[in-house]
């Protein structure tokens, strides 16, 4: 017994035993902070793409059409959370989600969608997607831990990065929102173009200084060779930008109707109200008019600028029911927007708005090759299609852009969104996450 006691065979694996209880344990307790890692991971990986997803939906519904997408942002948000094994309890029933239809006991799971205007200090459109999983700790309970919260959060906004010197809203469906040919050559602050449907180009264009691009929606006419080479930054599947000048739409002058007079193309033309429309003007070599400072409607009107000189500062055209525009020809026209409009505040700093019809024979023709004819402003056409040409810097602003269901350009066209007016400017939408 003696010799037994004082025996040291074995004591190396008996130190060996006691040291490993707590290894083992550790050992198994990283294991388990492990598997909260790999789940905090993944959370993430749903966090952003329900946020990301959320704000594309976002995007949608503050662009200038009709959302398509019927489902809500919320709806968006939680969808791709569910295609990433996250959703709250008892809602697994989105296409394509890869949750569990049941947990097991003491784990459950939330996410939740928010729309933020502001983020860190920052205004803006953000949507905030939440996600997180609850669960039993199990040999962590040793440290006291009961259960552990795994959650992620991630945050993506809409940003308005262009501004758009021109827009092809797209609203009535035709062959492209946004064509780009006939040897186009334009000038100005160097500015966006794009289609909120597709952009499609009869030749390759030309740009006068640095800054331009062109954008869509709905991709690029696939035959078009010019598409992958424009000469200029392009982006054809973007959100849909939003109508700056929207609210036009509903404008109560809008349902004005009556008796109309015809102003000559002579002497001095003095504003008009919604109560007092004007008809026909028509111009033609020879006629000399200057339109004082103010707000000018026309109802069932055709307005041909096709000659003569058309001056006018501080001025806003406002076309009703079933009237036209065009200006051609030998035309000599100088018109300028007024930066505020105290009567009617939502027409500051348009120069045209023209809520024709969407009927062929309200297709507005700007051609004044290029040196005779300055339009200074924002010229709104949403139901019909326009082509575009021919247009150069106006003396009194900088600001020339163009609104319309489609857009045609041709010939030597200049654009500038520098001076225009707070609220005419479209501009375009990208959608990123933001840390």
């Amino acid at each position: 017994m003696r010799n037994m006691l004082h025996c040291r065979q074995g004591s190396v694996a008996f130190a060996t035993v006691v040291a490993l209880v707590p290894l083992i344990g550790m050992m198994a307790l990283g294991a388990e902070a492990g598997s909260w890692y790999v789940i905090k991971q993944r959370a993430q990986n749903a966090a952003d793409a329900a946020a990301y997803s959320g704000a594309l939906r976002l995007a949608c519904s503050l662009g200038s059409l009709t959302c398509a997408d019927t489902q809500s942002m919320d709806y968006r948000g939680k969808e791709f959370a569910a295609q990433n094994t996250f959703c709250n309890s008892g809602d697994t029933s989105y296409p394509g989600s890869t949750c569990a239809a049941s947990l097991p006991s003491g784990v459950s799971q939330t996410v939740t969608i928010a729309l933020l205007t502001s983020w860190k200090g920052s205004a803006g459109n953000f949507v905030q997607a939440n996600v997180s999983q609850q669960q039993g700790a199990y040999l962590a309970a040793v440290l006291g831990l009961t259960s552990v919260n795994i959650g992620a959060t991630a945050v993506a906004q809409v940003q308005n990065p262009k501004n758009l010197c021109a827009l092809g809203l797209g609203r009535w469906p035709n062959n492209s929102a946004l064509t780009i040919g006939g040897n186009v050559t334009n000038s100005g602050n160097g500015c966006g173009l794009m289609s909120n449907d597709t952009v499609k180009y009869s030749s390759t264009p030309a740009f006068t200084g640095t800054g331009w691009a062109v954008d869509a929606a709905k991709g690029c006419l696939p035959n078009a060779t010019q598409c992958g080479s424009p000469g200029v930054p392009y982006n054809y599947f973007m959100p849909t930008a939003k109508n700056p000048l929207s609210g036009l739409d509903s404008a109560s002058f809008n349902s004005a109707t009556g008796k109309t007079s015809k102003p000559p193309c002579s002497g001095t033309l003095s504003p008009n109200t919604p109560t007092s429309l004007y008809g026909d003007l028509t111009c033609t070599t020879g006629n000399t008019v200057t339109l004082q400072a103010g707000t000018y409607f026309f109802y069932n009107a055709a307005i041909k600028l096709n000659g003569g000189t058309i001056s006018g500062t501080g001025v806003t055209l406002v076309l009703l029911g079933d009237s036209s525009i065009s200006i051609s020809g030998s035309a000599s026209v100088n018109l300028s927007a007024p930066s505020s409009n105290s009567t009617y505040p939502a027409l500051a700093g348009v120069l045209i708005d023209d809520q024709a019809p969407n009927k062929s024979n309200n297709a507005v023709t700007v051609n004044g090759n290029g040196t005779t004819v300055n339009l200074g402003g924002a010229m709104y056409f949403p139901n019909v299609d326009v082509t575009w040409s021919g247009t150069s810097a106006n003396a009194n602003t900088t600001c020339s852009e163009v609104i319309a269901n489609t857009l045609t350009m041709t010939g030597s066209a200049y654009l500038n969104t520098t001076g225009c007016a707070p609220g005419t400017v479209a501009q375009t939408q990208v959608v990123l996450l933001v840390p």
